[in-house]
């Protein structure tokens, strides 16, 4: 058995985020499978997510499989705007549900959803699918940028601040640098690692270096027990412009909190 490794920022939720996803899809691919995290603490912005797969071209597999999925957005509601319609992706393996920014009744938002305006769930899907790229490797997944206005505003890289920059790109019809394996991989992975974001400002994810299956694991990113070898981040869901939000950099808990 192999083992895949992918690069990622643990400071970034983005990233953490669609390494989850990722462990979904692979889970379909190669039911059983394990995945953990590997963390250096001399290099702060650095880890690797690691996980059991049968070849070392499991991204690829799974990224062209999702880049050719079809999407389903035909749920039918008289409560729900196109902007937050559910979306299926009919993946080879198996149907995927995506309803992560409603609410258990399906029928308001909630804080983890961050666009707005004109903006339709379709219409994110439909954008960012194209531009998954299935010969990345583990080295550049989460790294290689395309350039497009569509984001789920889960990678705080892509987020713009209009005093900084002094125009917004979205009102100025520009596209911005956006990392759509990570966009696509973290709106999978957040349909089951959904973590507690009733306080806006305080958002917190655990990195775990057991190997664990996937069912497993989506408990162990939101409360890991004792004994269980982690590391925890907290970041905030903050605005950008008048109505759009975005995840922002996590900062590392306290090192008391830590179980490495």
């Amino acid at each position: 058995m192999n083992e895949l490794r992918v690069r990622l920022d643990p400071c970034n939720p983005g990233q953490f985020l669609a390494c989850c996803g990722l462990f979904e899809l692979l889970d379909l691919e190669y039911p059983g499978l394990l995945a953990r995290f590997e963390y250096d603490a001399n290099r702060p912005r650095l880890a690797h997510f690691v996980a059991s797969a049968e070849n070392d071209g499991a991204v690829g597999v799974v990224l062209g499989k999702l880049r050719q999925s079809v999407l389903d957005f035909s749920v039918e509601s008289d409560r729900l705007e196109a902007s937050i319609l559910p979306a299926r992706i009919v993946y080879p393996n198996g149907a995927i549900e995506l309803d992560w920014w409603l609410d258990e009744f399906r029928e308001s938002t909630v804080n983890l959803k961050c666009w707005a305006g004109q903006v339709t769930t379709k219409g994110l899907f439909s954008e960012l699918q194209p531009l998954l790229d299935p010969s990345a490797d583990g080295q550049s997944l989460f790294h290689t940028p395309s350039m497009t206005k569509s984001k789920f505003g889960v990678d705080p890289r892509s987020a713009w601040n209009a005093l900084d920059l002094g125009f917004s790109p979205n009102e100025h019809g520009r596209d911005s640098a956006t990392f759509a394996a990570v966009e696509v991989l973290a709106a999978v992975g957040l349909q089951t690692f959904r973590p507690d974001a009733n306080r806006r400002e305080s958002v917190r994810y655990s990195l775990w270096f057991d190997p664990l299956p996937c069912l497993v694991a989506r408990v162990a990113f939101r409360a890991p027990w004792n004994g269980l070898r982690r590391r925890s981040y907290r970041f905030a869901i903050d605005k950008r412009g008048q109505s759009y939000k975005y995840f922002t950099f996590a900062e590392e808990e306290s090192s008391g909190d830590q179980v490495a």
